[in-house]
């Protein structure tokens, strides 16, 4: 079944395995394969892993059978067929290039609270994840508070993600990061944020005890790929550099600007929106005194999102209820659905707007 007419192609065999985290640890660390691939972040099942002239695919489930895995470019007449070789050996042809699927925004009422019996799984590079919207939406949007209880380097490597919209906000501790065309590393704070547009090479380097970061993608399922190749930092810099039409921000609490906002609320504008030419949009609303924010209408496939960084607060909505939010609550507001806020002195929301496709 060779043909010249379909090289370059790279095969790998898949292997099952029942927990992911042991598995790879054995084949980078025992035996010196990388990682490639690895998804989906906040709760790996999945890695693609090179070394000694092989790629292995580590997958749920058992594999009695070898199963051989064939990249193939479009056009091909064997894409997407599977083959059983007389041995019994089985040949999946997959493409050469990975397909985003980004699926319809699924709206529903979602609520969390950080009430110490969420559950924490570890997620890539050792980090602890919780979910933040359990359902994604129908697998739309994906939100996580990720924690890293000790200080020190943080086992990362240069990577970077297939999706069309990524936010990095620091909650408390600091993180020290890279990212390309940046210059050298910098430090995110308690209350800085940063967007990763899509496919920038970056890297996690140290973090501070009790570090605690919301993160949010779009699509829900991506890939993240590892990049052995790209050197951090950058040689030059280039802050005006785009990816797919989106700059990077690099938001810093210190240096924002407060204007008022409803009644006795104040509100800072990170320029994510700009950023992502209407995309997504980011915005830190706080109050030193007791206040309200005006009703505000959740557009069609519009996800609006709300994070309780601290303090208190309720959000009335015109058909699904009030809802008693405390520091680390969460919310979706469905689409066709109206809502406002009240807070207490001291509290800071964030509030994420994202118009989906």
């Amino acid at each position: 079944m060779y043909d010249k007419e379909l090289e370059p192609v790279s095969a790998g065999v898949v292997i099952g395995c029942s927990d992911l985290a042991p598995t790879l640890t054995f084949y980078t660390e025992v035996l010196g394969f990388r990682v490639q691939t690895i998804h989906p972040a906040d709760g790996p099942t999945h890695a693609t892993l090179v070394g000694h002239g092989l790629r292995i695919h580590l997958q749920p489930g058992s594999t009695p059978l070898a199963v051989l895995r064939i990249s193939l470019p479009h056009g091909s007449p064997l894409l997407h067929s599977t083959l059983t070789a007389p041995n019994g050996t089985i040949i999946e042809c997959v493409s050469s290039t990975e397909e985003m699927i980004v699926p319809p925004l699924a709206s529903a009422l979602v609520i969390t609270h950080q009430d110490g019996t969420d559950s924490w799984g570890t997620g890539r590079a050792g980090m602890m994840y919780r979910d933040l919207i359990p359902d994604r939406q129908g697998n739309s949007v994906i939100a996580s508070s990720i924690r890293i209880d000790n200080a020190g380097p943080v086992p990362d490597y240069v990577h970077f993600h297939e999706v069309l919209f990524q936010l990095i906000f620091c909650r408390s501790g600091w993180v020290r990061v890279l990212y390309e065309d940046q210059g050298d590393s910098f430090v995110l704070g308690a209350g800085d944020c940063v967007i990763q547009p899509p496919t920038i090479r970056h890297r996690v380097l140290e973090s501070s005890d009790n570090l605690e970061v919301l993160e949010i993608g779009y699509p829900a399922e991506h890939f993240t790929h590892a990049d052995p190749l790209t050197q951090l930092p950058s040689i030059a810099i280039n802050p005006e550099r785009t990816w797919s039409g989106q700059s990077f921000i690099h938001h810093i609490a210190s240096q924002a600007t407060w204007t008022p906002f409803g009644e006795q609320a104040l509100i800072t504008d990170t320029k994510i929106h700009q950023a992502t030419q209407g995309l997504a949009d980011v915005c830190i609303i706080k109050a030193d005194s007791a206040a309200s924010w005006p009703s505000t209408f959740v557009a069609e496939k519009q996800l609006t999102f709300l994070f309780v960084l601290q303090g208190s607060a309720t959000v009335i909505t015109n058909e699904n209820g009030s809802h008693a939010m405390n520091s680390g609550s969460t919310i979706v507001i469905p689409c066709g659905d109206s809502y406002s806020v009240t807070q207490s002195a001291g509290t800071e929301i964030l509030r994420f707007n994202l118009q989906t496709q």
